[in-house]
């Protein structure tokens, strides 16, 4: 296998231990935990749904709800902080739709 040159042709000996080889390499990079798949499948819940939302819409209660629940929510640190980074920037345009509203 290793001696084969781009051009030649494998035998199907040799395709089979390669198709092989491939599988097993495969098969231990896309191995994941229980806990990951069920973080995973949480994240995508009706509940965390609803806790973006939050995070977006009404940025102050939506972080400490996500900050305070974070747990239960399977969150994770990156996103956790992708959320609150969401939350402030979301923050400051409505305080800023609020300056100009107040100083028109």
């Amino acid at each position: 296998m290793a001696g084969n040159k781009r051009g030649q042709r494998l035998t199907e000996e040799e395709k089979k231990q390669e198709n092989a080889k491939l599988r097993r390499e495969m098969a231990a990079r896309g191995m994941t935990s229980a806990e990951d798949q069920k973080r995973i499948v949480e994240t995508l819940s009706m509940r965390n749904v609803g806790a973006y939302a939050l995070v977006l819409f009404l940025p102050p209660i939506g972080l400490w709800y996500i900050w305070t629940r974070r747990e239960k929510l399977y969150l994770n640190r990156e996103l956790l902080y992708a959320l609150t980074f969401v939350g402030i920037v979301t923050m400051i345009g409505y305080i800023n739709l609020l300056v100009q509203g107040f100083s028109s």
